[in-house]
């Protein structure tokens, strides 16, 4: 019969905070005398010879009192008791428990410490913002926000790289000398590696993630936080595969006669080629990584261990908790757990076998902190089995329910261990203010290999820009070669301009909902070159999807017409009005014969002609043509009289019958209205291309922000009056208590 587990056993347990006194003068005279007896050991092993690296990772005489925990529990009650920080109460006293945890750290440190001279100091308790020693198991505040993007790891770790500022160590080859509250951090909103992360994994555990605060040995590019050599993690670099496609003049031997046809083989020849291409693609690929190799290797100086970092493992989604049971071990192996690396201070994700770091010391979470004991193991080969105790050192000596098995999970859950306390840290807050601002400074500015990114708040600029992202030539960031801004929140639609410096392009894109139903817009940075409209087809009443604007010419493209005209071309004299020529294109219509479909009109205006093309009958080489004279106009009141002379025709195929004089008297007729309609709907293209650029040059020059009607932040007009709603309806409560209370 299974015994009842008894959860109020713990809850009894009084501590004493004077119970310990002698045992801590005990241990702390034992600390002063292993102390003495490590500095002389540690002199004779360099007059020994060691070796500089060696003497570098351990110092002779203060390496044993880093990271050394005051077990005096020193107090700054009397220095905040009446400060103007409202720091609550946990912040500057320790609870007997906390004391408890303090002591047993200490003792755990000291005896890592000697029986591992050549370790580094463990990170356990590190002054808080009130100067006092805190465990670093109980910094931790998990804590989950309403916000959609911190529900996610991709967007916990993005905000926190934009919130809060990056500070490095001031001398980064040194331990620690602090670790504030993440709360505290909210507000302050700068600190360095140790506070980020403890920050990022409060908010990662806190939205249900499984993750641990990292504490080893990062390059210095990543301690200094420079990214100058690492690629933007975007599509910038491939913009070259979108470039606008200019117009080629057509060439003097494009119509030419080829030459004879070459009969010989060059079957030899062309596998020759492709694989001197392999090998040279090949050679460029080795190039390639041996150039990233010696870039990774660049800061490999005498400290290149001796540069605490702190980061985040995140457990992947297979894996939901860090202990392994004994079931899932099978052949004497365990199952190797994923884990995927966070950088707190640009929000990468990064894999466990990245070369940004050298050396894991120690991990934790709000539950137990674990020391690595795989020295000499690299850290992609890392195993994180962190309930197999030949790989992690467990500090405390309670293990979690989850990494036991059910047959003696009640007899620990019975037993009396020494475990963590709840945070002393206050519970996160963010408002929707400074969840919208994001930067510190409502902006940041990060360079990568040749690229500069820009980011801003949202309604900081007047213009709307919220990214700006600058491709460069140069390692100096002096020559441009591409650029691309990012808008939100315009009454324009505008969305993205897009700058390309080598083909001299600009490129606007808008969103949906414009009045014009304009999409892009491709120009030249020369005003005197092309401009090239983009519009929504679907929703326009002409049906027009494309327009080039060129120096006495302008193109039009439409989509799903009811004339099944899909292309117009206008040519017209420089400076004026005045046509000149004007094409038109059709699709086919087969509901009427090929031989009276027209395919392509010309209407020749300075030649008073209309050239008529018809569309192809199938299996013919040929298509049927006609030609127009424009009959001159008649006087006010008569009709236009037939002449045969008028039309020329030709016939591809020789057994359609000969058009009547009625049905070419009725197409010249329907090819004269169709003239002055074009000519119509010329000008109407005119003044809406005149309109669109004035009204794009005032957008610019006088650019407009729009908001939300939900926006609380800035519909001061929605929220006084929801207000005032409020207040009106309290009101009315008031008065039907007060006339109740009176019945």
């Amino acid at each position: 019969m299974k015994r009842k587990r008894d959860y109020t056993s713990k809850a009894k347990i009084q501590i004493d905070p004077h119970k310990h006194d002698d045992q801590i003068r005990e241990l702390e005279a034992k600390h002063y005398e292993t102390d003495e007896v490590v500095t002389v050991e540690g002199q004779a092993v360099e007059t020994e010879g060691s070796s500089e690296e060696e003497m570098d990772i351990v110092s002779s005489d203060t390496h044993s009192d880093i990271g050394r925990i005051d077990i005096s529990f020193p107090e700054a009650f009397s220095d905040h008791c009446h400060s103007r920080l409202c720091y609550p109460l946990s912040y500057y006293i320790l609870s007997p428990k906390e004391r408890l945890l303090l002591l047993y750290a200490e003792n755990f440190r000291h005896q890592f410490f000697t029986s591992n001279l050549k370790t580094r100091p463990l990170v356990l308790a590190l002054p808080n913002e009130c100067n006092i020693q805190k465990f670093v198991c109980t910094t931790l505040r998990p804590t989950s926000f309403l916000y959609k993007s911190l529900r996610n790891a991709a967007g916990i770790a993005s905000f926190v790289a934009d919130y809060v500022i990056y500070e490095p160590f001031d001398d980064n080859i040194r331990f620690p000398n602090r670790l504030i509250s993440p709360a505290t951090l909210l507000c302050k909103r700068r600190g360095n590696s140790f506070e980020m992360a403890t920050l990022l994994c409060s908010m990662l555990i806190g939205a249900g993630f499984n993750a641990l605060v990292v504490s080893g040995i990062a390059r210095t590019d990543v301690v200094e936080n420079d990214q100058r050599r690492v690629p933007f993690p975007g599509d910038i670099y491939k913009f070259e595969n979108d470039e606008h496609v200019q117009d080629k003049p057509l060439s003097e031997t494009q119509f030419c006669l080829g030459g004879m046809p070459d009969l010989q083989s060059h079957l030899e020849t062309n596998i020759a080629e492709i694989v001197k291409e392999k090998e040279n693609e090949k050679q460029r690929q080795e190039a390639l990584k041996r150039e990233e190799e010696e870039l990774k290797q660049r800061d490999a100086d005498r400290f290149l261990y001796r540069k605490p970092h702190a980061w985040v493992a995140l457990f992947r989604s297979g894996a939901k908790d860090q202990s392994i049971e004994q079931n899932d071990v099978e052949d004497g192996t365990d199952r190797t757990i994923e884990v995927d690396f966070v950088e707190p201070s640009t929000g990468f994700f990064l894999s466990s076998s990245c070369m940004d770091y050298t050396l894991i010391n120690s991990a934790w979470n709000q539950k137990q902190y674990y020391v690595n004991k795989q020295v000499y193991v690299r850290v992609g080969e890392i195993r994180w089995n962190l309930q197999n105790t030949d790989d992690w050192e467990h500090l405390l000596p309670g293990e979690n329910e989850a990494g036991t098995s059910i047959d003696n999970a009640s007899e620990i859950m019975n037993e009396k261990y020494l475990n963590t306390i709840p945070s002393w840290v206050s519970k996160l807050h963010l408002n929707e203010k400074e969840y919208e601002e994001r930067f510190p400074n409502l902006q940041k500015t990060v360079f990568y290999k040749r690229v500069k990114h820009l980011r801003f708040s949202p309604y900081f600029n007047k213009d709307g820009k919220m990214m700006q992202l600058t491709l460069f030539a140069d390692d100096e960031y002096t020559v441009p070669i591409f650029d691309c801004i990012h808008f939100e929140n315009r009454a324009d639609m505008l969305l993205r301009i897009e700058k390309n410096y080598k083909m001299l392009s600009i490129k606007e894109i808008f969103g949906k909902s414009r009045k014009d139903n304009l999409l892009k817009i491709v120009r030249s940075m020369d005003p005197n070159r092309p401009k090239e409209l983009y519009f929504s087809a679907n929703v326009r009443r002409d049906s027009m999807e494309y327009l080039r604007v060129e120096t006495g010419r302008i193109i039009v493209k439409s989509k799903d017409r009811r004339d099944m005209c899909f292309y117009q071309e206008f040519e017209f004299k420089m400076g004026g009005d005045e046509l000149k020529k004007i094409t038109q294109r059709f699709k086919r219509n087969y509901s009427i014969p090929s031989w009276k479909d027209i395919a392509e009109r010309t209407f020749q205006l300075m030649q008073q002609r209309i050239h008529l093309k018809f569309h192809y009958s199938p299996g013919a080489l040929t298509a049927s043509t006609c030609e127009i004279s424009k009959p001159p106009k008649p006087d006010y009141g008569q009709e236009i009289i037939y002449d045969k002379a008028l039309t020329r025709t030709f016939k591809a195929n020789n057994e359609v019958p000969e058009p009547l004089q009625l049905e070419m008297y009725r197409l010249i007729m329907d090819q004269l209205q169709s003239e002055d309609m074009a000519k119509k709907s010329f000008k109407k293209l005119s003044d809406e291309i005149i309109a669109i650029l004035d009204n794009r040059r005032n957008e610019m020059e006088h650019p407009i922000l729009q908001f939300r009607l939900f926006d609380s932040m800035r519909n001061g007009a929605a929220r006084s009056k929801c207000l005032k709603e409020v207040l009106e309806e309290g009101n009315e409560q008031d008065h039907s208590q007060h006339k109740n209370d009176i019945c």
